[in-house]
């Protein structure tokens, strides 16, 4: 008996505390910009839609609202598939980029092998690369859309840079309990973390789409935390419009909790569009995945922690 119960007790122990992690891997996409390759520049996650039988891939971007479907990407498998196009429900609505766009009702999501049930995901019109209809069955991924925070409401959000792979549980595993953990604030799923900068506590956003930058923010903050000395510069686009960006080094130091970051570049651009949302938004500005591509991030968006071992 005591056998029995010093078995159900292990089982039990394992279960709370060794729970299996369904892992789910990510590649890094690069590309050439402005005449130099950056090899990390987004993070792509294969997707199954509808099980239709198709290499799809979909770009994580924490610094989204609402997970969504290229409208231009996705119009020659609509075209395959009356099911998923009668899918687009116009009473559903969502707004980006300030536009209005209807939404497609009740999805059958999987990233990688995991299951997400059935959702309801953005129908992005008229953005997006175009497919060509004859390339669809082909085994060359294709990138059809972007995962936002919604997807990940109420759970726990693991990202492992060095070994490229993500996971969602409901709690948080044994291996990360030691992480060190600092509370964050949240508006429409995005996430603002603490960082310390110069000894001064301040929010920046932590967006997954902004890969190359460790760091951007105004000309004034970049100046006053940098050597005001421009020693790189970028013409990028967002959403499909295009401006250039700055960089010099920073000379400060950056911590988030007792953890030191290591020495990185902080950006600005001109746009008043940008220092309009980091006024709106209370952020010193945007930090990616720059700062943490040799750790794990764990983001519990159930008690709003954000984790770095």
């Amino acid at each position: 008996m005591k056998k029995i119960l010093l078995f159900f007790f292990t089982v039990l122990a394992a279960s709370a505390f060794g729970q299996k992690i369904k892992w789910i891997s990510f590649k890094w996409a690069g590309d050439s910009i402005s005449g130099k390759y950056f090899d990390k520049l987004a993070m792509t996650i294969p997707v199954t839609l509808d099980n239709l039988p198709y290499k799809l891939n979909m770009q994580l971007d924490l610094g989204a609202t609402v997970t969504v479907i290229y409208g231009n990407s996705a119009q020659p498998y609509l075209e395959a598939h009356n099911d998923l196009k009668n899918k687009i429900d116009t009473t559903l609505k969502f707004w980006i980029q300030s536009q209005r766009n209807p939404m497609f009702r009740g999805i059958d999501l999987k990233l990688g092998n995991v299951s997400f049930g059935q959702r309801n995901i953005g129908y992005f019109k008229g953005f997006g690369d175009n497919i060509a209809k004859d390339s669809i069955n082909s085994s060359t991924e294709k990138q059809i859309g972007t995962i936002a925070p919604d997807l990940f409401e109420n759970k726990i959000l693991i990202i492992d840079y060095p070994h490229k792979r993500i996971c969602v549980t409901d709690e948080i595993p044994k291996q990360y309990l030691k992480a060190a953990f600092r509370s964050y604030k949240i508006k429409d799923g995005r996430i603002k973390i603490p960082l310390t900068i110069n000894g001064k506590n301040e929010d920046v956003m932590f967006d997954t789409g902004s890969s190359l930058f460790a760091l951007i923010t105004t000309k004034e903050k970049a100046n006053a935390i940098s050597n005001n000395n421009i020693t790189d510069s970028i013409k990028i686009s967002s959403w499909g419009e295009y401006y250039m960006v700055y960089g010099s080094s920073i000379n400060k130091p950056v911590m988030f909790g007792n953890k030191k970051l290591m020495k990185a570049n902080v950006y600005y651009d001109n746009q008043k569009s940008s220092e309009d949302f980091y006024r709106e938004e209370q952020v010193l500005g945007i930090t990616g995945n720059a700062y943490f591509l040799k750790n794990v991030v764990i983001i519990d968006y159930k008690n709003k922690r954000f984790g770095v071992q």
